[in-house]
């Protein structure tokens, strides 16, 4: 076998790549000439990472149903007859397809890297939170804060229940937190995310509740009075539980305000944004600004809505499952300009973006997955002409 193959493979095992090495081995794997090597290759490299117990079962599960997510319908030659063979959710098995598995992650090496890495990282045993305390400063957390001003790390909670304040309880279910038990005080708790991450809620009403990196939502535990009254920051998207004897209301920072009438909306309103933007899916909603006159919207339009007292801007045929796509683990570039596609990065993946000259005026296009290491990301746009360099993991400096 080729010995710099076999050495780029032992460094990605051993999550001791270099990104010089990394993209070294992207190139070779694309390269024709060492197809033939490729395959063997990693299968001796996927039964020493079996064999060192280095992927549990239920996470070598997960890294093959990204795989699969990521090369749908791709057909592998099987490994006695030679003859193609479809593999899918439905079909596969750990060690039936190993080799082909191995040879995906290597295409894929991101995915690799990541597993190699949380795999060293302990998982909380169900149904326990942590509690914040004096020192811990939750930044990369989603972090659940009580009206009493205590705040608990959601990250902790798997599957289970806890306890809150006023004999209130929640509960976490397959990632989805809501409360079981309410009671009959309207005491306000708030949900904020991190750069990196996102979490989905459920309101006592039933309404769901999505909310991007950097997010928060400021709501009553229970509903009391004639309108179901919240607050947001950053973005989310909400699919509302109908209910016309109680209204829902939603308080964007900035002064924007949102009167829903039963429907699924995202507001984005980060703060770094020109102006605060409202689409419509399914139903309708009323956007409103202080000072300025509401417009109700249909679904597939959009809302522009900026301080001053400026009037409410409306923008149709937008499309809205591009808006969304962030809430399916998606970065939709599709015809964004840089500059936008690089705000979204940097509250992703926690950079903060430097242009070394005027920012390049280019338009992007397509998709990447949210589940991707940085790097790739960037290796991905090097490929319409960006160049950049990286300081410390955490700067990114876009060159002229």
């Amino acid at each position: 076998m080729n010995s710099r193959l076999q050495h780029l493979l032992e460094h990605w095992a051993n999550d001791r790549f270099t990104e010089a090495e990394r993209r070294e081995l992207i190139d070779m794997l694309q390269s024709a000439s060492t197809e033939q090597e490729i395959i063997p290759a990693l299968e001796d490299m996927w039964e020493k990472i079996q064999d060192e117990g280095l992927f549990s079962e239920a996470q070598q599960q997960t890294m093959i149903k990204n795989i699969l997510d990521r090369y749908p319908g791709r057909e592998f030659p099987d490994k006695e007859t030679g003859k193609g063979m479809h593999v899918s959710h439905r079909n596969w098995s750990i060690r039936k397809w190993s080799w082909a598995v191995a040879s995906s992650v290597a295409l894929i090496t991101g995915v690799g890297i990541y597993y190699l890495y949380h795999k060293k990282q302990a998982e909380t045993p169900a149904g326990v939170a942590q509690s914040v305390t004096k020192g811990q400063q939750g930044k990369s957390s989603v972090l659940l804060t009580l009206s009493d001003g205590s705040q608990v790390l959601l990250d902790t909670l798997k599957n289970g229940r806890i306890t809150l304040q006023g004999g209130t309880v929640a509960k976490v279910t397959n990632g989805i937190f809501e409360y079981e038990r309410t009671g009959s005080e309207a005491r306000y708790n708030t949900i904020s995310t991190p750069k990196g991450k996102q979490f989905q809620l459920r309101l006592s009403d039933g309404t769901s509740v999505w909310l991007n990196a950097e997010s928060s939502i400021k709501y009553p535990v229970v509903f009391t009075g004639k309108e179901r009254l919240i607050s947001v920051t950053g973005e989310v998207y909400m699919e509302v539980a109908q209910n016309p004897s109680i209204p829902f209301r939603v308080a964007v920072s900035g002064g924007t305000s949102v009167e829903v009438l039963g429907t699924s909306f995202n507001v984005n309103a980060y703060n770094n944004e020109q102006s605060v933007r409202t689409t419509l899916l399914d139903g309708a909603v009323r956007v409103a600004m202080k000072g300025a006159a509401g417009k109700l919207l249909k679904p597939g339009q959009q809302a522009l809505t900026t301080a001053g007292n400026r009037p409410v801007q409306v923008l149709d045929n937008v499309n809205a499952v591009s808006v969304v796509a962030w809430k399916n683990g998606v970065f939709d570039f599709d015809d964004v300009p840089l500059e936008e596609a690089m705000r979204q990065l940097a509250r992703w993946y926690d950079i903060e973006v430097i242009y070394q000259q005027t920012i390049p005026k280019v338009q992007l296009g397509g998709t990447i997955k949210r589940s991707l290491p940085l790097a790739d990301v960037l290796y991905f746009l090097s490929n319409v002409g960006l160049h950049y360099k990286l300081e410390g993991n955490r700067t990114l400096i876009i060159l002229p």
